[in-house]
């Protein structure tokens, strides 16, 4: 049985379905080694099983450095027919023999609750909170700021 740790979870905004997503980080740390480069290419496989190769970069340059997943991603969101306010948790898994991989999960805007953030430029994109080592999306529900799990 493989052991499974989720690293995020995002709800998607216009940008994140266009043009690339956006990785939620705490404190600018992402869950991929980039070992002095400033990209990486990793394998994640989706709830049906297929493999899919994501490009995560960050910028050269010092400062703003959030991470995000170019190559692969696009695809990704036409085949999966990701629309705003749908979203994704990734998670890294480690089957019975100890290796590691990672996972996607699509979370269909009409499985999850009305979401709202008054803060964001669209009514669909969340803030991202952060405890222990995982990171998730808070949203709001009848007057109560929840978390995904």
């Amino acid at each position: 049985m493989a052991i499974e740790k989720p690293l995020f979870m995002k709800i998607l905004s216009r940008t994140d379905i266009k043009v690339r997503l956006s990785v939620p980080t705490k404190k600018k740390r992402c869950f991929l080694n980039f070992q002095n480069q400033h990209k990486v290419e990793f394998k994640v496989k989706d709830d049906n099983g297929k493999d899919w190769v994501f490009c995560c970069s960050i910028r050269k340059k010092k400062g703003y450095r959030k991470p995000v997943l170019s190559k692969g991603w696009l695809p990704f969101v036409r085949c999966w027919k990701l629309e705003i306010g749908d979203g994704v948790r990734v998670y890294r898994m480690m089957d019975k023999d100890g290796k590691e991989y990672y996972r996607i999960e699509v979370i269909k805007r009409r499985d999850s609750p009305l979401i709202r953030n008054h803060d964001a430029e669209e009514p669909s994109a969340l803030a991202v909170a952060s405890y222990g080592d995982v990171e998730e999306e808070a949203y709001e529900v009848g007057g109560e700021f929840l978390m995904n799990a």
